[in-house]
């Protein structure tokens, strides 16, 4: 999953919606279906990454803003 680490937070939210849509679609294979559950938990991991690093530097700069 190393080329999901290159996308952006819109980037891999799309890949998500694709990978969910086709998991609905019934017509994935178990092999399939096992790699797309892999790929959907490193784009999970990555999204709620960014929201954390998004929401600290949030805080910081409003505390900074606080201060001055």
């Amino acid at each position: 999953m190393k080329e999901n680490e290159k996308l952006t937070y819109e980037q891999a939210m799309a890949r998500l919606e694709q990978l969910v849509a086709g998991m609905e679609s019934n017509e994935l294979g178990i092999d399939q279906l096992c790699d797309t559950l892999e790929e959907v938990k490193a784009l999970l991991a990555q999204c709620r990454d960014r929201l954390y690093k998004t929401e600290e530097q949030v805080k910081h700069i409003l505390e900074e803003n606080k201060e001055e």
